[in-house]
């Protein structure tokens, strides 16, 4: 399960959600300021933040989400 932490009005975000809808991807989103401990626990300043697993990605990286996505 992936589940994709963001903030409103956020251009990075809004790709994020494009890029795993495009991709077929199911994902939950949360918002990102309901969660602040646990994604500075996880080493994240800034929204975006997926999360799978033991895998965390911070920001909207192509080449980590297509990973995460033919992984998954």
């Amino acid at each position: 399960m992936i589940t994709l932490y963001t903030k409103p009005n956020c251009q990075p975000c809004n790709a994020v959600k494009r890029y795993l809808t495009q991709a077929g991807v199911e994902y939950t989103e949360e918002q990102a300021q309901d969660h602040i401990d646990m994604l500075t626990a996880l080493g994240a300043r800034s929204a975006p933040v997926v999360v799978s697993g033991d895998t965390v990605i911070c920001g909207f990286n192509p080449a980590q989400l297509k990973a995460l996505c033919d992984g998954s």
